[in-house]
């Protein structure tokens, strides 16, 4: 069983990546903000992905298919009223270029945080 000192260099690493994909959802979303239901689709990979990586740091046996699985899991479901809001934001006009990028953020920094917990609850 890890030490706490182990653990402690983990959460550091998950939440790099957890940082890191956030930034990535950001310019994704800047990048496709006005084009309706590009940015919910890319941000379904990009937690995916990002469940996969923190995986990979908590446990040695992971598979991409595990990570989707707990993607799901930790609450994606729960997060499809913020993705909702994500899209809706088209609907303030010009206001949604800077709108879908605060709620990508705030998603996918969420979803991170409770894949991080999720492996810390489950060692």
């Amino acid at each position: 069983m890890p030490s706490d000192t182990d653990w402690a260099e983990q959460r550091k690493r998950a939440e790099a990546w957890v940082n890191g994909y956030t930034a990535a959802a950001v310019a994704t979303v800047c990048a496709t903000a006005i084009i309706p239901g590009a940015a919910t689709l890319i941000l379904c990979s990009i937690e995916a992905t990002m469940c996969y990586q923190i995986g990979k740091i908590y446990r040695h046996e992971w598979s991409m298919a595990d990570g989707t699985a707990a993607a799901g899991v930790v609450g994606l479901a729960s997060l499809v009223g913020k993705i909702a809001a994500l899209e809706a934001a088209i609907l303030t006009g010009p206001g949604a270029f800077v709108i879908k990028p605060v709620i990508a953020a705030v998603i996918v920094k969420a979803m991170g945080q409770l894949v991080i917990k999720h492996f810390e609850d489950t060692k």
